[in-house]
């Protein structure tokens, strides 16, 4: 039996985040199945390819089972890529998954040619997918045994809707995934010292909830945060190495969230004594000491991304981030001693409900926090940072409450619609966007892979 896993082909987008990694979700998927079923010839048709590229490969392989995995923004496009793969294998089975089939299988079914959607985690679902195609002779009896399979939702042969009970999360993560299938030359940071450059998934899931994070889509069972071993980490980074990556980008929501773990897992990575190996990683502005920053410097961590969003403590309590801009400026101030490089993330005019009011920032608030990131940048504290407007994620308690007040705006540069002038809100987003692109430009962060995102922001400037 032949299975395609792809991505929605965005080679339009190369330059994008489409070209920083593969889709390690799919490669996970591919490692576990393949571990436990025989006579399976599993396939990857990673973003970068365009859809002439997509679709001949469909074509030349002739898949029993196509799998497609892509996010809310990217519906349309796997619709479309759906309805040609149909009309070249009209026999495939067709299966979705990722963040928009999870937060809205219904869309997905009433408007592709799906069979079957996997909703949360895929590895157990979609192994036991395919263990059912593999038992039955027909497409007949694989639509009978759907009812047994947790995790999805499916037509069935009277055209019904069936909603299966929920998958229970796997308990053992401590596998690595497919790399071996992988171009590593294919992928690219858009901010990095070394290459190749990858992504690697130290743990799962995130236990806060932050408003604006579209995270409730994977905490649809607990628990809410799974960590690998340090040990089982430390193989993958010394596989990596020996396939010859150079920097690894520790991708997981959050790395500090259990700090003891983590600094386990920089003592087993020293452990490797890889001189010439960098490292990024993410991490929260609260959870971070002297020890811990010291043992990140010991592997090479150069550069650690945070999630700051603002400021203002009023805003940073109601969005949830469950931190003060006094854990922000120690956390800074403490990287900055150990010479590591943060890119700082902000968005502006968050919103959120309090009491059963829409409460959102006020402009005085988003230009405390633009004149409190160019002193912070003055200063050394922040090397890079991200300027955005709050966007109300589908899966996002954010989307819940723009949904409940009916906020959401006409405007794509101001996705909600707040009781202050439009023009007030462009004008700070001009700011932020102005400071970001110089700053990007003084530490040559733009280069030909970075134009569309830089034209893209340059055209709001000049809105």
């Amino acid at each position: 039996m032949k299975v395609v896993l792809a991505d929605v082909p965005m080679a339009h987008l190369k330059g994008e985040a489409v070209t920083e990694s593969p889709n390690l979700g799919i490669l996970y998927i591919i490692s576990y199945a393949r571990e436990r079923l025989k006579d399976i010839e599993f396939h990857y048709l990673e973003p970068y390819l365009n859809e002439k590229e997509h679709l001949s490969k469909v074509e030349k392989l002739k898949p029993d089972v196509y799998g497609i995995s892509f996010a809310t923004q990217k519906k349309a496009l796997a619709y479309e890529t759906i309805r040609k793969v149909k009309q070249i294998v009209p026999a495939v089975v067709i299966v979705t998954g990722g963040p928009h089939s999870t937060i809205d299988p219904m869309d997905v079914l009433m408007n592709s040619e799906t069979d079957v959607c996997i909703v949360g985690e895929g590895e157990e679902t979609f192994r036991e997918l395919l263990a059912t195609i593999l038992e039955c002779n027909s497409l007949s009896g694989f639509y009978s045994n759907l009812a047994h399979v947790s995790g999805i939702v499916y037509r069935d042969k009277k055209g019904e809707t069936q909603f299966n009970p929920q998958r229970e999360l796997i308990c053992d993560i401590n596998f690595l995934p497919a790399w071996d299938i992988v171009d590593f030359r294919k992928y690219d940071g858009p901010v990095r010292k070394k290459r190749p450059f990858v992504y690697l998934l130290q743990s799962r899931g995130c236990p806060y909830s932050c408003v604006y994070c579209s995270n409730p889509v994977w905490k649809l069972t607990k628990p809410w945060l799974r960590m690998r071993s340090p040990e089982n980490i430390a193989e993958e980074v010394q596989y990596l190495y020996d396939k010859g990556v150079r920097e690894i980008y520790l991708r997981a929501d959050t790395f500090n969230t259990e700090i003891d773990w983590a600094t386990s897992v920089c003592e087993r990575i020293k452990d490797l004594n890889l001189k010439d190996l960098f490292f990024q990683c993410n991490l929260r502005a609260d959870k971070i000491d002297d020890n811990f920053a010291e043992k990140l410097s010991e592997i090479n961590c150069w550069l650690v991304h945070i999630g700051l969003e603002s400021v203002n403590n009023r805003v940073l309590k109601g969005i949830n981030k469950m931190v003060t801009y006094e854990d922000i400026e120690r956390t800074l101030n403490l990287l900055k001693r150990h010479h590591i490089k943060v890119y700082g993330f902000f968005m502006l005019y968050n919103a959120w409900e309090e009491n059963g009011v829409l409460n959102f920032e006020t402009t005085e608030e988003v230009e405390n926090t633009l004149k409190t990131v160019k002193k912070l940048l003055k200063e050394k504290l922040l090397t890079y940072i991200s300027w955005a407007i709050a966007n109300p994620i589908v899966g996002s308690k954010l989307h819940v409450i723009v949904s409940r007040y009916d906020a959401f705006s006409n405007n794509k540069n101001l996705p909600i619609k707040l009781p202050i002038p439009e023009d007030e809100m462009m004008n700070c987003l001009k700011k932020g966007l102005k400071l970001q692109l110089w700053n990007g430009i003084v530490n040559r962060q733009i280069n030909l892979r970075s134009m569309k995102r830089v034209r893209r922001k340059i055209k709001i400037i000049l809105s």
